[in-house]
């Protein structure tokens, strides 16, 4: 791969047993388990990075883009915000961490002004369809956004990383075949 573009995707931080609970260890293994995956990716020519900017796996993987950037300066990260004010009703430590990806990001891209009920899966579309890599930390469930930004990527022919959050196993997901059925919610 030359120079690619990945954008990621995963399950918020109430999906997982240690829920908010960053300090956990389980926590703290994902974390370092995404960073590892970032680092594969460097290693295989990916220099841009998209993070949708939601709670956990976005902002974890944003936070990995950047520790790796202090050691290679060429990494370029992008913060795709589905509308403004995305977390103004968060607690004060996820807003801090949130600006501060904001701030440290080289491109920022703002899709709407307020939220819409179809804001955050336009952002995911929006982030797999610049990319040619999703990086997906997905414990394999049906439903949810993580689920259908797979499968969108999928449909894309996009190549698809998954992240096992309980193995922390990373794996390529094969390309879909011609006969596949992909649905999307």
């Amino acid at each position: 791969m030359n120079q690619g573009v990945c954008a990621f995707t995963g399950h918020r931080p109430g999906h997982f047993s240690f829920g908010y609970q960053e300090d956990h260890p389980d926590c703290v293994r994902l974390k370092t388990a995404i960073g590892q995956a970032v680092s594969s990716l460097v290693d295989r020519g990916v220099t841009t990075f998209i993070s949708g900017m939601a709670q956990g796996v976005d902002l974890w993987a944003a936070q990995a883009v950047l520790r790796q950037r202090e050691k290679q300066e060429d990494l370029w990260l992008i913060a795709v915000q589905p509308f403004l004010g995305q977390a103004d009703r968060w607690p004060e430590s996820l807003r801090q961490a949130y600006d501060d990806i904001l701030f440290s990001s080289d491109e920022r891209l703002c899709l709407h002004p307020a939220y819409t009920p179809s804001c955050m899966m336009e952002r995911n579309r929006w982030m797999v369809d610049h990319a040619e890599v999703l990086l997906a930390v997905y414990d394999g469930s049906a439903s949810g956004g993580t689920a259908a930004t797979v499968r969108y990527a999928q449909s894309r022919k996009r190549e698809i990383w998954l992240l096992d959050p309980k193995t922390l196993l990373l794996a390529q997901l094969r390309p879909p075949q011609e006969d596949d059925q992909l649905s999307f919610l």
